[in-house]
């Protein structure tokens, strides 16, 4: 390898951080980034980017993520900064869904019913809770509402009742989370005015 292959060092922890989320086949949390920083830093040479960078705090990783998502928030690249329960990842935004489907030759979403929509949203606002206690707040049998929604993968067994018969209990997951475009369940607490 010559002079000419040598690759140039970052110059910022900004873009080793957003190539790390985008790079991420799972969302990172802070202390996440830190570690692999940590790691990569631990062998690198004295006064190098990745021993420089070993050293951050998690104020400092925290702050570049809230410079990443305010640079994405007003580009035009197409990309934003997603946090739920405290992790993050480079998501596409929602408005080029129908391009991404071509792309990826995905199908339409499923567009979930009133009915699946009603059941989400005693679930998200209540959990935990059981199929009856869903049942008793709706008038309805929701057996075939819930199957639709544990394979959407917006809502979850979480545990089971103290109940007689001890009923699963269900609550919803990050995906519903995603979704409705919230980073965790108090954000949507506060949205509900609690």
């Amino acid at each position: 390898m010559n002079d000419k292959d040598v690759l140039p060092e970052p110059k910022s922890l900004q873009s080793v951080i957003g190539a790390l989320l985008f790079a991420s086949e799972v969302p990172l949390s802070a202390e996440d980034l830190r570690k692999i920083l940590q790691t990569a830093g631990k062998d690198a040479e004295s006064g190098s980017p990745a021993a420089t960078f070993a050293a951050v705090s998690l104020r400092q990783i925290k702050s570049y993520l809230a410079d990443i998502a305010a640079t994405l928030g007003y580009s035009d690249l197409g990309l934003r900064l997603c946090e739920e329960d405290g992790r993050f990842s480079l998501r596409t935004i929602p408005a080029a869904a129908p391009w991404l489907r071509v792309l990826l030759q995905a199908p339409a979403p499923q567009r979930l019913s009133r009915s699946g929509l009603e059941t989400l949203a005693i679930v998200a606002y209540r959990q935990p809770i059981s199929r009856a206690e869903i049942e008793s707040v709706r008038g309805v049998s929701v057996d075939h509402t819930l199957r639709a929604l544990l394979e959407l993968n917006l809502i979850r067994t979480v545990g089971r009742s103290e109940l007689p018969g001890r009923p699963f209990l269900y609550g919803t997951t990050a995906t519903f989370l995603e979704h409705f475009g919230l980073k965790n369940l108090q954000e949507l607490n506060e949205a509900l005015g609690e």
